[in-house]
C-alpha cells in the first residue's frame, strides 16, 4: 500500500506542506469531509504556485493566468473573490496547457474537484441530503492530488526533457546516480518521467548524430546508457519498455551501430529482454568475425568493449562466440578487454598474460590495463601465480613495472597483512639492487634489509 505519509512530507512546495499536512490529518482523524475540502484547496493553490514560477521563466501560457491572480490580491474582497473563482473553473485546462498534469491526471483532479463541491455544498443534491464521502474517497483523492501535483516541481514534459539533454550533454557532466534519479525520475511525473527514459534509451542504443548534441555521439551515448542504469534501478519494467521502442532501429542501423549497442549496453536486462533472437544471432556472428580476424595489434574500443561482456555468465551462454573469441586473443588484446570491465572472471587469465609479455611496453600496458585493474579480486592463490610469472619474465621489470608491484600490494589488501610474504622470493632476489630492493621492500612496508 502507498505510504501517504510520507508522500506528505514529500510535497515540494514547502509553503503547502502545512495545508496538505492538515488534509491528513482530517483523513487520519476520519474526518472525510474536511480531508477533501482541503486537499482541493491545497491543489489549486499548488497550480497557481507552480504557474507563477512558470510565468517568471517566460511561459507565455501562464500569462493569463498569474494576471488573474495578481488583478485579485490587488482588488477588494467584493471583487476579488469572483476573479478567483472564476480562475478555479479553468485552472485544470490551463494546468493542463502548461503541461503541470496530463489528460488522465485532470480527469482525477477533476473529480477532487467534484466532490469538493458537493462536501462544501450539500444543498446542490436534488432531496437535500447532506453528502457523506467515504473514507476511501478521502484517501484515494490526497494519494491522486499528491501523486499528480503535489510531489512534483513545476516540470513540463518538453522542459523537463530539455533540462535532462542540457544536463548530460553539459563538458562537465558528472554521473551521479542518486542526483539523476531524484531529479530526473522521482521528482518528474510519470507522463514526463517516460519521456525522460525514452530519450535516453533512444541516444543510448542508437548512438545518433544530432546537432543539437555538440558533443562526440558516442561519447553522449555512453552518458545516456549510465542514465539508463540509474532510472532502471529505480523501475526496470520502464526502462524495458523505452528500450525496447528502439529495437527495430537497431535491427536495422549500420553493423557498428549494432556492436556499440551491444558493448554499451550487454550488461543491462532491459537489453537483452529487449532483444529478438535474430538480432541476437546476428551479434554472436559479429563476435566470431572478431575473433577470426584478430589484428595483429590491438582491438577497436567498441570491439574490447563487447568482448568484455564474456565476464558474465549468462553472457556466456547467450552469446557462446564472447568465451571462444577471448579465448584467441593475444596478450595486448586480452589486456584491453579485460581493462574495460574488471571483473573475477579474468584473475586466471593474469598469471599467462604476464608469462607472455614479450617487451618493457608490453608488460607494462598488461599491469595497467589488467593486473592491477582486477587486483581487488585476486584469492591468495593467484595472487601468488601472477607474482611468480612477473618475477620469473625480465620483460616484466622494465618502465613502471616496479612502482606498480608495489602498487600491488595496496591493492590486495583485502588478502590482510599475510600477503607481504608473497613478495619474499622477489625481495630475495632483487637483494643485490639495493636501489630496486629498498623501493618494493618499503613499498610494502618490509623490514627486510639488502646483504652487502
Amino acid at each position: 500500500m502507498i505510504d501517504l505519509e510520507d508522500r506528505v512530507n514529500r510535497v515540494f512546495n514547502p509553503d503547502l506542506r502545512p495545508l496538505v499536512r492538515e488534509a491528513y490529518r482530517c483523513y487520519a482523524s476520519g474526518s472525510a469531509r474536511g480531508a477533501i475540502v482541503l486537499t482541493w484547496t491545497a491543489v489549486c493553490a499548488d497550480l497557481i504556485a507552480k504557474a507563477q514560477i512558470l510565468h517568471e521563466e517566460s511561459e507565455s501560457d501562464a500569462k493569463a493566468l498569474v494576471a488573474d491572480v495578481e488583478r485579485a490580491q490587488s482588488s477588494p474582497e467584493s471583487e476579488a473573490i469572483p476573479i478567483m473563482l472564476a480562475l478555479e473553473k479553468t485552472l485544470l485546462d490551463t494546468a493542463q496547457k502548461l503541461e503541470l498534469i496530463d489528460f488522465t491526471q485532470r480527469k482525477q483532479l477533476e473529480r477532487i474537484r467534484d466532490d469538493r463541491h458537493l462536501c462544501a455544498h450539500p444543498s446542490i443534491r436534488p432531496l437535500g441530503e447532506l453528502y457523506e464521502p467515504t473514507m476511501e474517497y478521502a484517501r484515494a483523492h490526497l494519494t491522486a492530488a499528491l501523486e499528480a501535483v503535489l510531489i512534483h516541481p513545476p516540470s513540463q514534459g518538453r522542459k523537463i526533457v530539455a533540462s535532462f539533454l542540457k544536463h548530460v550533454v553539459d563538458p562537465g557532466f558528472v554521473y551521479d546516480t542518486e542526483y539523476l534519479a531524484y531529479t530526473f525520475f522521482d521528482r518528474v511525473r510519470p507522463s514526463a518521467r517516460f519521456k525522460v527514459v525514452e530519450v535516453a534509451a533512444k541516444f543510448a542504443v542508437l548512438a545518433l548524430d544530432d546537432d543539437a548534441i555538440k558533443i562526440e555521439p558516442q561519447k553522449f551515448a555512453d552518458r545516456m546508457a549510465k542514465c539508463l542504469r540509474s532510472f532502471a534501478e529505480r523501475d526496470a519494467d520502464l526502462v524495458q519498455k523505452a528500450v525496447a521502442k528502439q529495437m527495430g532501429r537497431l535491427e536495422q542501423a549500420e553493423p557498428s551501430v549494432q556492436v556499440q549497442a551491444l558493448g554499451r549496453l550487454g550488461d543491462l536486462p532491459a537489453f537483452w529482454a529487449s532483444l529478438a533472437t535474430p538480432l541476437r544471432n546476428l551479434l554472436n556472428t559479429k563476435i566470431e568475425r572478431i575473433g577470426n580476424a584478430l589484428p595483429l595489434g590491438a582491438l577497436k574500443a567498441t570491439e574490447a568493449r563487447a568482448l568484455a561482456l564474456v565476464a558474465h555468465p549468462e553472457l556466456r551462454e547467450t552469446l557462446p562466440a564472447l568465451a571462444e573469441t577471448f579465448r584467441k586473443l593475444r596478450v595486448i588484446p586480452r589486456a584491453q578487454v579485460i581493462e574495460q570491465r574488471p571483473d573475477p572472471y579474468f584473475t586466471p587469465f593474469l598469471p599467462p598474460l604476464l608469462k607472455d609479455v614479450r617487451s618493457y611496453d608490453t608488460g607494462q600496458e598488461v599491469a595497467e590495463k589488467a593486473v592491477l585493474p582486477c587486483a581487488g579480486f585476486l584469492s591468495w592463490p593467484e595472487l601468488e601465480q601472477v607474482l611468480t610469472e612477473w618475477n620469473d619474465n625480465p620483460q616484466c621489470w622494465g618502465r613502471a613495472m616496479p612502482d606498480y608491484l608495489v602498487g600491488l600490494y595496496d591493492l590486495t589488501g583485502h588478502l590482510g597483512e599475510g600477503r607481504r610474504s608473497l613478495w619474499a622470493p622477489i625481495l630475495e632476489d632483487v637483494r643485490s639492487d639495493e636501489q630496486l630492493f629498498d623501493l618494493i621492500a618499503s613499498g610494502i612496508g618490509s623490514t627486510d634489509a639488502p646483504t652487502d
